[in-house]
């Protein structure tokens, strides 16, 4: 038997809060520097997007691929162990 500890969203704050709070801290640091020394703190070409875009569809394409071929050889398993339990119950019963 599997047993879960059932947790609400208060206890998921209780966890996370520290973590978000760090997390806007440092965002609202950077933005601060940003609109106080201008725009020559960092740039990114917009290259790097489409780029980085490209890599991530490539990636999520060949996982799904993966687990769609995954997915395809267990149903034919689950079929075959079908179709032989169902054989061996006529035979038991016709026994």
């Amino acid at each position: 038997m599997i047993k879960t500890e059932k947790q609400g969203l208060i206890q998921l704050l209780k966890i996370s809060l520290p973590y978000i709070v760090v997390t806007a801290a440092y965002t609202v640091f950077i933005l601060g520097l940003e609109e106080y020394f201008g725009d020559h703190i960092y740039k990114i070409p917009r290259q790097i997007g489409s780029v980085f875009g490209l890599a991530v569809a490539f990636f999520l394409g060949f996982r799904m691929n993966s687990s769609y071929d995954r997915w395809w050889e267990a149903r034919k398993i689950f079929g075959e162990l079908t179709n032989n339990t169902r054989s061996f119950a006529a035979k038991i019963y016709a026994y």
